[in-house]
């Protein structure tokens, strides 16, 4: 299944080609060229992770969500903080094909129940630490108005809806299937300056240019920290 969205035209993507801008290489090659690596990747207080440690959680995510019937070509929401766990799910979203909205922690039901609506997530995940996933009352409201909606997990959970644990279940036998680089990889929030965030799909081809470009107008390489003050969820910081 394909996620539908206005493509370019084709006369644009050739010429994207032709200069290299489109390499028609997934998201997910971010992630997977380190997954060796034991350098650290992400640092959250006093936890550390590893290339090879974040890469490692995101394919045990990815089969957990293969056996509770996640398909490439689906879609989630998905709303956690600036926290290891909002990576993981990402890149492991991006490995299984299916293309997440990333809410900010800040938003609240008009904008997840806006969103929902928009992209009919068959996947929600999430955090008991905000206040609407706290308790069950929203999220039952929100699986029963959104009827799309097959598997929940929630972040600092310790029953059925475990992210943590669905982290931490090893993988077996692990392929990865990514979307076409030139199909959605995931939605961009808008600014949100005249209202709820628009969503804005973004392929695998013209995100990753992006990332490419940014990164060497910082100048950013192996030796760079780089403090994450804001939600990483817009666009390139």
């Amino acid at each position: 299944m394909r996620i539908p969205f206005t493509r370019w035209p084709d006369e644009f993507a050739r010429r994207y080609r032709e200069k290299g801008y489109w390499q028609d290489v997934p998201l997910t090659d971010i992630l997977t060229r380190h997954a060796d690596s034991d350098k650290t990747a992400v640092i959250e207080g006093e936890r550390a992770f590893s290339y090879r440690q974040l890469n490692q959680a995101a394919d045990n995510l990815v089969c957990n969500l293969r056996r509770q019937g996640i398909k490439p070509g689906e879609t989630a929401l998905v709303q956690l903080g600036n926290v290891p766990e909002l990576y993981i799910t990402f890149f492991a979203l991006l490995k299984l094909g299916v293309a997440p909205v990333l809410a900010l922690f800040s938003h609240q039901r008009t904008e997840l129940n806006a969103y929902a609506t928009q992209i009919a997530p068959t996947l929600v995940i999430a955090d008991r630490q905000h206040t609407l996933f706290a308790g069950e009352a929203f999220l039952n409201t929100f699986v029963a108005e959104h009827r799309s909606v097959r598997v929940v997990l929630l972040r600092n959970d310790d029953g059925d809806h475990s992210l943590d644990a669905a982290m931490r279940q090893t993988a077996e036998d692990f392929t990865a299937t990514p979307s076409p680089a030139d199909d959605v990889a995931y939605f961009q929030l808008s600014g949100g300056t005249t209202g709820t965030p628009k969503l804005i799909p973004r392929t695998h081809n013209d995100y990753y240019y992006s990332v490419r470009r940014s990164n060497e107008i910082c100048g950013f390489n192996e030796e760079t920290r780089f403090l994450c003050a804001i939600p990483p969820r817009i666009t390139t910081p």
